[in-house]
């Protein structure tokens, strides 16, 4: 009831107007949103900004990357959305005749762009409408942030949150090129709602991302948690359930009644892969160990490693989010990020555009620090120099172009470790990790282990 009820309150409070001595306010409101205490005008204005720049970058992208840098805007990925569509026009079934590797609702943007390639029988109006799509999934994503930022900072640090996130160039090539902007933009919805208090719009946000592409559903937990601070443990999870449920079984009976093995087929042919791409931490860490020390330990002992490090991170923001009793919006948003970039970083696999996943909570993060912010664009340098500069150049998926232990293997070797560890210092500015955030799990089992010997 108590969340229901927020809901409830925050949804109506968007009429109302607002005074501070003589003079009125008109408070912004949008989808149950209310900001109280800054003006709608500012708002407005404010986000009108920030989903300009947004524009501005993509095309400043498109044309740098084409005209001055001479390299590539990758289509490869348009290529295999559009096939998706046409093979279900041709009578073949998603999961079943044909690999598709994403969830059902990853057809959503499939589907509309498809609609004016059809018109005009043009696979290129297909990848301009796509394209068109992820702007406006990305456009959700800067007002998110932004909103977000109200929440956490003044109005100056939310708006150079947004800005950082608007003017991310090596993002905005991957929103371009790829399509996790809509489940990004999915998730980002599903924290707004969150932390404005209203939980179930928030979980329906987060089921409808995973159901687009898996890792929302890392966001469950944490959504969970912080909410139950201020209900119980016990009536959030049964509130998750109950969206996360019916949602998904709608979505899924269907396919499960004309294909039982779709969820095997599904996880062996997406999830579980052999081979160690080379952009990884992984394969970075390996290469060092017994190319360059010759230590000869197997890249398989280091991606077990990397998986059971990747285990001992995600327990531990668990337990740290289920013994903070007074989470702030900014805990959940730290948790959300380090999260998330812990799997990108610990998996054998790695896609550029993964970067996507965890952006939105680094700009956040690091919009009140200066250090942050210069490694924030440091670091989208790096992943814009690694794809699309120098793939094909320096390195393909699982190998390096030059031989081992020639000067460009080593370049290449240097190239991904630097990256790897300014993603690292990037993280650990945006977190600001503490020995106080140990002591904190360390004296909520203390106090429990006393009461209960007393």
């Amino acid at each position: 009831m108590g969340k229901q009820t927020g809901d409830k309150k925050a949804a109506g409070s968007g009429v109302s107007r607002i005074r501070k001595g003589k003079d009125s306010i008109e408070p912004f409101s949008f989808c149950g949103v209310t900001l109280k205490t800054v003006d709608a005008e500012t708002v407005k204005n404010h986000l009108l900004a920030l989903v300009a720049l947004s524009v501005i970058t993509k095309i400043c992208v498109l044309f740098a990357t084409i005209y001055i840098f001479h390299s590539f805007v990758d289509t490869f990925d348009h290529q295999y959305y559009l096939e998706s569509i046409i093979n279900p026009l041709n009578g073949k079934m998603p999961y079943v005749d044909f690999s598709f590797d994403y969830p059902p609702l990853a057809y959503i943007p499939i589907i509309l762009a498809f609609i004016p390639a059809w018109l005009f029988n043009s696979a290129s109006a297909f990848i301009f409408s796509f394209q068109v799509l992820m702007i406006l999934c990305d456009a959700a994503i800067v007002g998110c942030i932004y909103l977000i930022g109200l929440k956490i900072y003044n109005e100056k640090t939310a708006f150079i949150a947004g800005t950082l996130y608007a003017t991310a160039f090596a993002g905005a090539y991957f929103v371009l090129t790829k399509f996790d902007a809509f489940p990004t933009s999915l998730l980002m919805v599903a924290v707004l709602f969150t932390v404005y208090k209203m939980p179930l719009r928030g979980y329906l946000a987060a089921t409808t991302g995973f159901l687009a592409k898996i890792y929302p559903l890392v966001a469950f937990p944490f959504l969970v948690l912080y909410n139950a601070k201020s209900t119980s443990l016990k009536q959030e999870i049964l509130s998750a359930l109950k969206i996360f449920v019916p949602v998904a079984l709608i979505l899924g009976i269907p396919v499960l009644l004309f294909a039982p093995g779709i969820i095997s087929s599904y996880i062996g042919g997406s999830l579980v892969r052999t081979d160690v791409y080379v952009n990884t931490a992984t394969n970075t860490l390996s290469a060092c160990l017994n190319d360059i020390l010759h230590l000869g330990i197997s890249s398989a002992i280091v991606s077990t490693l990397m998986y059971v490090l990747l285990g001992l991170v995600m327990i531990t923001l668990l337990v740290y989010a289920w013994v903070d009793q007074r989470p702030s919006e900014k805990t959940l948003i730290k948790l959300l990020a380090f999260s998330l970039f812990s799997i990108v970083f610990c998996m054998k696999y790695h896609s550029p555009q993964y970067i996507l996943w965890f952006l939105p909570f680094v700009a956040l993060l690091v919009a009140d620090s200066l250090a942050g912010i210069a490694c924030f664009y440091i670091t989208q340098v790096l992943a814009y120099v690694e794809f699309p500069l120098l793939f094909g150049t320096l390195y393909v998926n699982t190998s390096y172009t030059g031989a081992a232990g020639s000067s460009g293997w080593y370049l290449t070797w240097l190239f991904f470790a630097v990256e790897s560890i300014l993603f690292l210092v990037l993280m650990y500015l945006a977190v600001k990790p503490s020995r106080a955030h140990i002591n904190k799990i360390l004296d909520f089992f203390r106090n429990r282990t006393e009461k209960s010997g007393a």
